[in-house]
């Protein structure tokens, strides 16, 4: 193994070409101008980070999947997070919380979509990611990270043409050593990953995010009514909504719509016939309408 100078050398070099990767997928993703620059690493013992964790923050926790006990962090300030809400749904935050963190989920998953894209360009192997958790809270090392003496800590520049600020990501030993080229030989950088949309190394974009459940809901309209008309309904009261016969239904996913469809019957049960798939961009402009 290679000197600890020289490891955390190398590990420094991947930094630019994989940050690059990253700002490539998050800004083809979510249709917003994102970079994430001038990244600066080193390797430090775990009991000096403790003091930076006092307050909440956007905790966002995953290993790779060839390594799933190896638990990797990336956290960003309330700040951040406010901002970039604001940026993208036009709405001030207010007070930050999980729902206001999962609204941005499109965000969060594209920046360890990027990370991993990048992973597989430096292993030359395809990575996904597991064991994916994004929180709003105060942070506390994970298992494997307090076994362990030191861990290489990440500053990275984030920045939109609103939004400003830094990420801290930190990992293990073993994962930051699966960023730095088998060959030691080899000095040819990384080239910068350049992604068409959320498309991971030949595998299945979604692979990462295979085992988190998804809540799916078919709305055929809405309506507003007072209380009072409300405490008026009965049986065989008629409720008209805002939507005209024919017109397609929205499928929503944890809440957030993503397509269209017609209904259809299948043997006795309804069933949804999905015409159309919402762009980012779109996805986000409903978000923006829901806020």
């Amino acid at each position: 193994m290679p000197a600890k100078p020289e490891i955390i050398t190398k590990y420094n070099n991947a930094q630019n070409s994989l940050w690059q990767s990253v700002t490539t997928v998050v800004s083809d993703s979510v249709g917003l101008p994102t970079t994430f620059s001038d990244p600066v690493s080193a390797m430090v013992p775990v009991s000096d980070l403790y003091g930076e964790m006092a307050s909440p923050k956007l905790v966002i926790q995953f290993a790779f999947a060839h390594e799933p006990d190896n638990a990797q962090v990336l956290l960003l300030s309330d700040e951040i997070v406010g901002e970039l809400y604001q940026s993208l749904t036009g709405q001030k935050p207010g007070i930050i919380d999980d729902s206001k963190v999962t609204e941005l989920r499109t965000v969060w998953e594209s920046i360890i979509q990027g990370i991993c894209l990048a992973a597989g360009q430096i292993r030359g192997e395809a990575v996904v990611a597991t064991n994916l958790s994004i929180r709003y809270q105060i942070f506390s090392f994970p298992n494997s990270m307090q076994k362990t003496d030191e861990v290489f800590r990440t500053v990275v520049t984030f920045s939109t043409e609103a939004v400003r600020g830094t990420a801290l990501w930190i990992v293990e030993p073993s994962s930051a050593m699966s960023l730095i080229r088998v060959a030691e030989d080899d000095d040819t950088p990384t080239k910068p990953a350049r992604s068409s949309g959320p498309e991971l190394t030949g595998e299945n974009p979604l692979d990462m995010l295979g085992d988190i459940p998804l809540d799916i809901t078919v709305e055929l309209g809405r309506l507003r009514m007072v209380v009072r008309d409300v405490v008026e309904l009965g049986s065989g009261s008629i409720i008209e909504i805002d939507k005209a016969a024919g017109e397609p239904v929205d499928v929503l996913v944890n809440g957030r719509l993503v397509a269209r469809g017609e209904v259809v019957v299948i043997e006795d049960n309804f069933g949804v016939r999905i015409t159309e798939i919402l762009t980012p961009q779109e996805r986000l402009a409903s978000l923006r309408e829901a806020a």
